[in-house]
This record gives C-alpha cells, structure tokens and sequence, in this order.
C-alpha cells in the first residue's frame, strides 16, 4: 500500500509538473522558490526526521502494546525532549503549508514582511531619541563634575 501511495503522489507530482500548458511555468516557479528556501527546507527536513526518528520507540511500543493488549506499556511517559521537537515540527510544517499556499501564500508572505517591516520602522522611531537624550545627560553630568572638583 505503501508503494501505491508514493507512485500515485509521484504521478500526481509528474502530470502537475509537466503539464503541457503550464508546466514550464510551473517547474520555474518550483524552481525559484527552491532557490529561496533550500536552506530553510533543508532545515526542516532535518528536524522532521529527527522527529521521526524520535517517535519510532513509541510506535512500537504501541504496536506492540495492541498486539499484546498490554496498555500500560504502550501509555508509558517518554522523555520530555521529544514532545517540543514534535510540537516544533508539527509548527514548522503548518506554518511552511500557510506560507507556501499556491492561491493565497504570497499575500500572506507579503503580509508578513510589511509587519516586519512596520515593527522595524517602530522600534527605529522609538529608539531615535535616545542618542541624543544620552548625549545630554552626559554632558549635564561632566558639567556637575567640574562644577564640584574645581
């Protein structure tokens, strides 16, 4: 079964990807986004198989625990580390799907470099102040110094 369903996603994945009409068009975008993300997709697709490789133990002690009907054994706590890493990359996949969405991905992309950039620009307003404010304060006191020493 597991074969079937990775030569359907692969099928799947040739027709969209060379589809007389858009397929070009379709493989340049792959390929420009590929281009901008490798390092980050890389990331994640190792932090996805550490996960896996994390929750393998659990899966067969599960499995084993339904064969054997032993419930006990199968509801024993992991380590703790390994429930982040899997809340992360769970995290992590959501938020590349959201931000990778063929239809709405690029408003959304969009959407969250003008916050950034307003966020920026906020914390630029905010911090302009205080170089001069400081300058002044400096000098006020290297003015109360000498006025005291001589």
């Amino acid at each position: 079964m597991n074969r079937l369903a990775l030569g359907a996603a692969l099928g799947g994945l040739a027709a969209y990807l060379y589809d007389p009409e858009s397929g070009a068009q379709r493989r340049d975008r792959l390929s420009a986004m590929w281009q901008e993300n490798r390092d980050n997709a890389l990331q994640a697709g190792r932090a996805a198989s550490e996960t896996i490789d994390s929750a393998r133990p659990l899966a067969r002690r599960v499995s084993k625990a339904v064969a054997s009907t032993d419930w006990a054994s199968a509801l024993e706590r992991r380590p703790k580390a390994s429930l982040p890493r899997l809340v992360g990359a769970a995290a992590l996949g959501g938020v590349v799907v959201y931000f990778m969405d063929p239809t709405k991905g690029s408003d959304r992309r969009m959407s969250a470099l003008d916050a950034g950039r307003r966020a920026v620009d906020y914390l630029v307003a905010a911090v302009q102040p205080l170089p001069s404010q400081v300058g002044s304060r400096v000098t006020d006191a290297v003015a109360g110094v000498r006025s005291k020493v001589g």
